[in-house]
């Protein structure tokens, strides 16, 4: 992508699903020698799934995890009970197999690919300077757009980085209207890793 109009393009244009194939996996359900509903929520990801890979036998033979890491700026502030450096250590622990992701990842079959982003570099702080240049977004999403390999039948996402609840909750008050001393800034700014009440009006 080479510029923010070109993603809110895309993201304005999703690719639909295939409702003929969702139709199909539950007329099939139905037949099957079971009580109507009996497998509960599994039936309905059956559905989903089918939809989305346009098949009417879905199926998990291709799974991947993808983990993407960076550093917020706003750690500075006192925001989390841990420093940066912390995340370098955690995609460290990744690449050793000793995180609980690792662990999930095998049970499932998935493969794991973990994506430092420029860790060394944090983002600006957002209390005082817009996180990131348009520059820095586009170069980030390119990356998270390249790791994706097409082919696999499901895609599991996930982040890490000490300050990301921070970042994701000050995107949520932004998204819905509240700052951070609103009622609904308290709600999207939580403990995250544990802080104590002065870190966490800090948060706020």
């Amino acid at each position: 992508m080479n510029s923010l109009d070109q993603i809110r393009t895309l993201c304005a244009s999703p690719l639909p699903g295939d409702d003929a194939a969702a139709a199909a996996i539950a007329a099939r359900q139905a037949q099957l020698t079971k009580p109507p509903g009996s497998l509960g929520r599994l039936e309905e990801l059956a559905v989903w799934l089918g939809c989305w890979q346009g098949r009417e036998m879905p199926r998990l033979d291709r799974v991947a995890v993808l983990v993407f890491a960076g550093n917020h700026g706003v750690v500075a502030r006192g925001v989390s009970p841990f420093p940066a450096s912390v995340t370098a250590q955690m995609v460290a622990n990744f690449a050793a197999g000793g995180a609980a992701i690792n662990q999930l990842a095998a049970v499932a079959g998935a493969s794991l690919q973990v994506v430092p982003l420029e860790l060394e570099h944090p983002t600006a702080d957002l209390c005082t300077a817009p996180a990131m240049t348009e520059a820095e977004f586009l170069a980030a999403f390119t990356a998270g757009h390249d790791a994706v390999v097409p082919e696999m039948d499901l895609l599991c996402l996930g982040e890490m980085g000490i300050g990301n609840t921070t970042a994701g909750a000050a995107l949520a008050a932004a998204l819905f209207g509240a700052d951070g001393a609103a009622s609904l800034g308290a709600f999207w700014a939580g403990r995250g890793t544990g802080l104590d009440d002065a870190g966490l009006r800090r948060k706020r």
